[in-house]
């Protein structure tokens, strides 16, 4: 054993079993090692990394951290995965970047496009998927030194990665130091808390082993008290403890217990004085290179250190060679020995000298053809010299950081080149990139950046993208000003497409907030009257043709003319409301055969384009579409899944819209205290100033009035009213709020007021030709008016339901006309729409109504059938949700992309969804699903 890993029995024997599990195709799994500068981390590493690589198939990839890669996005990741790529044939190659792992392209291949709307997820997807599938072809270590400096996007893929190594044999080994200044903490925190994280946090020498470290660097056994005076200085630290030894070797010191005062001074003085030492006994010519050492970094060859450093070839190679006889340099590859030796040179660089250093480094890496961002780590360090080169070089490394979701990183590149500073005519352009770049981190100075461009003068489709990002930034704070930006932005946008784009965020931010109403309305009408409308402009025209609502035919003919020619897919796609909106237009229309075609249509989209954004919205309007038109159990699982994976990925995606859906999906389903808690965080104040808030709110009500909170269920119907009001939305199936409280005002006597409410829905459903929300507007008048009439008028409920596509409403339907007859005594008639009903709320998976058709059916006195314990009822949410996307015919690995989850999590769900459905082949899955048993 060497005596770098004295003492680390316990921690190599924990690292030799993971390394077991993983060459034998087990789980992966994430290893930290913590501890403080010259514990040993290194030295663990690198004998984990050759235990590993004498494992047959096991590949190790190994990266180093440095505080220059902090300012290069997925600069750790380039470290490890360049070489893979580069040493990859054509099939190879192909096969390591299949389906989701394509998406890994903009990080590897500077050729490569921006993966979409949301590339920063987009690109970790892609990251992961090619890591899977490397470790397809072998079990993966990746022994990554020193994460306390690695760059934040790296460390991004880390906690990512570390959420889904279940079936993935990957094993990370990284090392860090607690506490560094300027490391990225909280990712750090996120990924040692991971569910496959272990924690290793080598302790300090004992006297015994510090004694065999000081006896070979003393070549003579020291005395204890000796021992315990060089153990006592340097905290048990290994790093320090040899660099002791060879202090008190070259003072001649012998190791006798007298001589233990004189090692106060050497434990005080630390490395930087060593350093300094030794670094002044060997010259000028070495001082030079180790400096250059310092400032350029790892993985650069003897050439690049003695350009940087201004030596001859010959001076190079001797002050090279001077450093590794100082203990200072390796001999392979000329990096430091420790981090803390270059940490020490660092130190002692000046600050012009240091700038000067960086400059040359620029210089020589874009020479050896270093890619954009490699050059800007040292363009940042460097003093502005207005060279135009190195503004054009940094916008290109911004782009770059852009495309691979590290804005951070980009932006602190452009406020460089202003720094630099560009020419005037440059000037506009620069700023117009950090402007975006800026609105991305919600930067406070974006405005100023935008506007500063737009005075100095931008070409015509610079000035659109100036005054979009300008709208986009107040759409909150000022959102008058921020359409009128957006207006400005479609007046200049000479590319259809942008000019698409820019009335997709106009109307979008103008449906969004409540004030903003009457605005839309202008907007609209001007639409209406424009024979050349947009795709963008028909769906919104739907839309609002859907809430107020416009005869039904006008609904669907507006939807199927936005998405006729195929431009509102291509050019918006679904990851925005617009897109959202439109299907929901569809479901007010009821036509699910059409949201269904636009909802497969927008998943085979998004799935082509890795959008995590766009799963989010079709999921929205996935789950809408469950609850009306197909199964409550799908919807649940389509919901809750949509809802934590907004959570998880940190998208501004309005989270009171899925707390609507989910908590009235749990409530059909019979969860009434999961919709209790997914309710609970709902602030009414904010939620009612934007289009979420009152789906949110009327769900709460309903909520509320199912735990008998019926004043407070009231008082949230009647805002809900009072904000559709203000739109001139009335749509009997958007929020349902009049009819919810009318029901509950009819229960306390309030008949006038329930059947005014009601009758208002009713009309407007018979106008607008929406016969099944006719027929739930006769539903709750009949339970309104009670008695032989509300019987009547229940029959005439279940007829129309009977014919429409809103099962749900129907079983619905079908339960109070039964309840109503048993009540009025006519037991034996209630029994048949009372089974019924129950067929239906069986073949949907709506338990709540389900269990109340069987109370009322055993209170008639039949018997009823007792609910499945097999088949799709007894099927969890996600085992349902994968079960029906593998009946759609997606394969496992497509399933694991779609959902952002394993492909082991994956086959688990579907095992458990077989033994449940009692099916052995995937292709008995459709018939199985569409069976209620």
């Amino acid at each position: 054993m060497t005596a770098e890993i004295l003492e680390r029995d316990a921690e190599l024997g924990r690292l030799d079993a993971l390394l077991d599990e993983i060459a034998a195709g087990g789980d992966g799994a994430v290893v930290l090692v913590e501890g403080p500068p010259g514990i040993g981390k290194t030295a663990l590493l690198r004998t984990a990394g050759d235990q590993a690589e004498r494992r047959p198939r096991v590949v190790v990839l190994r990266g180093i951290a440095s505080e220059l890669d902090r300012d290069f996005p997925f600069g750790l990741v380039h470290q490890v995965l360049d070489p893979v790529l580069a040493s990859a044939d054509d099939e190879r190659r192909a096969r390591l970047l299949a389906g989701a792992a394509a998406r890994a392209e903009v990080v590897l291949d500077p050729r490569a496009d921006s993966p979409g709307d949301d590339p920063g997820y987009a690109v970790l997807h892609g990251l992961y998927w090619l890591l899977v599938n490397l470790a397809e072809e072998a079990p993966v270590v990746l022994l990554l030194d020193d994460l306390h400096w690695s760059d934040r996007a790296s460390l991004r893929l880390l906690e990512f990665l570390g959420r889904r190594l279940d079936g993935v044999p990957v094993l990370v080994l990284g090392t860090l130091r607690p506490a560094e200044p300027g490391a990225e903490t909280d990712l750090l925190a996120a990924i040692a808390a991971g569910p496959v994280a272990h924690l290793l946090q080598p302790a300090p020498l004992t006297d015994a082993a510090a004694g065999r470290l000081l006896a070979e660097g003393l070549e003579r056994e020291p005395e204890p008290a000796f021992v315990a005076a060089c153990a006592t200085a340097t905290g048990g630290n290994p790093l320090l403890l040899r660099a002791l030894a060879r202090e008190a070797s070259e003072r001649g010191l012998r190791g006798r217990a007298g001589e233990a005062r004189d090692l106060a001074d050497l434990g005080a003085s630390g490395l930087r004085v060593v350093v300094e030492r030794r670094l002044g006994a060997l010259g000028s010519d070495a001082g030079r290179l180790a400096r250059a050492a310092a400032v350029l970094g790892d993985r650069r060859s003897l050439d690049d250190l003695a350009d940087v450093a201004q030596l001859t070839e010959a001076e190079a190679r001797t002050a090279a060679d001077q450093l590794v006889a100082a203990d200072l340099l390796n001999p392979e590859g000329w990096t430091y020995v420790h981090p803390l030796m270059r940490e020490a040179v660092a130190a002692t660089i000046p600050a012009g000298e240091r700038a000067e250093l960086h400059r040359r480094a620029a210089v020589r890496v874009r020479e050896q053809g270093g890619r954009p961002d490699e050059v800007a780590v040292h363009l940042l360090s460097t003093e502005p010299a207005g060279d135009p080169e190195t503004v054009a070089l940094l916008r290109t490394a911004a782009r770059r950081a852009a495309a691979e979701g590290a804005p951070e990183t980009g932006a602190a590149q452009l406020q460089r080149a202003l720094a630099e500073p560009p020419s005037r005519e440059d000037r506009a352009a620069v700023l117009l990139e950090l402007g975006e770049l800026e609105l991305r981190i919600n930067s406070p100075r974006t405005a100023e950046r935008l506007r500063e461009a737009l005075d100095l003068g931008l070409p015509l489709d610079g000035a659109a993208r100036a005054y979009a990002a300008l709208g986009a930034h107040a759409v909150l704070t000022d959102p008058y000003a921020a359409l009128a930006d957006l207006e400005r932005g479609m007046a200049h946008a000479p590319d259809p497409v942008l000019a698409m784009r820019l009335e997709a965020n106009l109307l979008e931010g103008s449906v969004f907030l409540t004030d903003l109403a009457d605005r839309r309305r202008e907007l609209l009408e001007a639409g209406a009257a424009d024979p050349d409308a947009s795709p963008v402009m028909l769906a919104h025209l739907a839309q609002h043709a859907g809430a107020v609502p416009y005869p039904v035919d006008e609904i669907v003919d507006l939807a199927e003319r936005a998405v006729a020619d195929g431009r509102l897919l291509q050019s918006i796609g679904p990851g925005n409301s617009t897109y959202n909106l439109l299907m929901h237009a569809v479901r007010y229309a009821e036509r699910p055969e059409l949201m269904v075609r636009l909802l497969d249509e927008g998943e085979a989209h998004a799935r082509r384009e890795g959008s995590a954004r766009s799963a989010l919205f079709l999921d929205h309007a996935r789950a809408y579409h469950d609850l009306l038109f197909g199964s409550v159990a799908a919807g649940v699982a389509v919901a809750e899944g949509g809802l934590a994976a907004a959570r998880e990925a940190g998208f501004f995606v309005p989270g009171d819209a899925f707390t609507a859906v989910t908590a009235e999906l749990q409530l059909e389903a019979d969860r009434l205290d999961d919709a209790v808690a997914t309710v609970a965080a709902l602030d009414a104040g904010p939620a009612s100033a934007t289009i979420a808030g009152p789906f949110a709110i009327s769900a709460r009500g309903l909520v509320r009035f199912l735990q008998d909170r019926r004043a407070e269920a009231e008082a949230d119907w009647r805002l809900v009213l009072d904000l559709l009001g203000r739109r001139g939305w009335k749509a009997p199936l958007a929020t349902r709020a009049g009819m919810r409280l009318a029901t509950s005002l009819a229960a306390r006597g309030e008949l006038v007021e329930a059947l005014a409410l009601v009758d208002a829905d009713l009309e407007v459903a018979r106008a607008a030709g929406m016969r099944g929300a006719e027929g739930i507007a006769l539903r709750v008048r009949g339970l309104v008016l009670g008695g032989d009439e509300g019987i009547e008028t229940g029959r005439e409920a279940v007829a129309i339901l009977r014919e429409s596509p809103l099962v749900l409403d129907a079983a619905w339907a079908l339960h109070d006309l039964g309840a109503a007859l048993r009540r009025a005594g006519h037991r034996a008639d209630a029994r048949e729409p009372l089974r019924e009903g129950l067929d239906l709320a069986d073949r949907i998976e709506a338990a709540r109504v389900a269990r109340l058709l069987r109370e009322e059916l055993a209170a008639s006195g039949a018997r009823p059938r007792r609910r499945a314990l097999s088949g799709p009822a007894s099927l969890t949410p996600s085992e349902r949700r994968v079960a029906e996307l593998a009946a759609k015919g997606l394969s496992n690995r497509e399933i694991a992309e779609s959902l952002y989850v394993t492909r082991k999590t994956v086959e688990l769900h579907l095992g458990h969804a077989y033994a449940k459905l009692q099916i052995k082949t995937r292709t008995q899955l459709p018939e199985a699903l569409a069976d209620g048993g």
